[in-house]
């Protein structure tokens, strides 16, 4: 069945997770997403699997904000009571801390929230490049838009991000918000919390697809899209080696046999 305009909404983080998955064997997840991926042919590729005549544009949602805890580093450093307090709040630092003498704990303490604040000002730097590598996507290509909101927090003790909060609600306010330019809706994710805003926009009128990628053995790449898949109008499959040529990632030179020996 062939449609007329399509918009893509793309759930930023499951669609890197994805790739992240896919071809953890050709590129550095810390790179954020592959450098040289073709985003116009493959978001072009997916508005012709769903049967749609055009692309009116990809929004990607990505978060806004990064939320540290703990957050006011800078006022500890004159509160040792309150850094104290903080410390005591991370389970590691609590056993460091008791492994120390009394004379030997705000001098760590001290090191500790050194150590805290670099960890912050990295990952600020480290978020403002996801930001960059974005806003490059879009000058890049043509038709991309990312859409920011919300926030993620980053736990500085353990190094590890948390949840974001209020992208999804973003996605689901903006599949239904734009309900008057397109004819097909194409979700890229996994996330069944949109499978209300999915319903509503097919109630309205609107056909809806989902999309989902084959790993290298053919099997659905795990991303807890059952509900959204029973609920969108169907689900369009990407298997890996089509994606990969999107992907543009670098030919490895192939090996170059050694000469052979010299004659005696």
């Amino acid at each position: 069945m062939t449609a007329g305009s399509a918009c893509i909404f793309v759930d930023g983080e499951n669609l890197r997770h994805s790739l992240v998955e896919l071809f953890k064997q050709e590129f550095d997840p810390a790179d954020y997403l592959p450098k040289r991926t073709d985003w116009t042919g493959f978001f072009d590729a997916l508005v012709q699997l769903a049967g749609a005549i055009s692309r009116l544009r990809a929004y990607w949602y990505v978060v806004e904000h990064i939320d540290f805890w703990p957050w006011g580093l800078a006022r500890l450093s004159s509160d040792a009571v309150k850094l104290q307090r903080v410390l005591a709040q991370d389970k590691k630092c609590v056993q460091d801390l008791a492994a120390l003498a009394p004379a030997q704990r705000e001098g760590w303490a001290h090191q500790k929230l050194l150590d805290l604040i670099t960890r912050e000002r990295r990952m600020k730097n480290r978020f403002d490049g996801w930001k960059a590598f974005q806003d490059g996507i879009t000058n890049r290509f043509d038709a991309i838009e990312f859409r920011r909101a919300g926030a993620i927090t980053y736990n500085l003790f353990t190094q590890q991000l948390g949840r974001e909060k209020a992208v999804d609600v973003k996605l689901a306010t903006d599949l239904l918000e734009f309900r008057s330019i397109y004819d097909v809706g194409i979700i890229v994710s996994g996330d069944q919390d949109y499978v209300p805003a999915v319903q509503a926009a097919k109630d309205s009128g609107k056909q809806m697809v989902n999309v989902s990628f084959l790993k290298r053995d053919g099997q659905v790449l795990p991303g807890g899209a059952r509900r959204l898949n029973q609920t969108t109008d169907r689900t369009i499959e990407m298997h890996y080696s089509d994606l990969l040529k999107f992907m543009r990632f670098p030919v490895q030179a192939a090996a170059v046999p050694p000469p052979p020996p010299a004659a005696p």
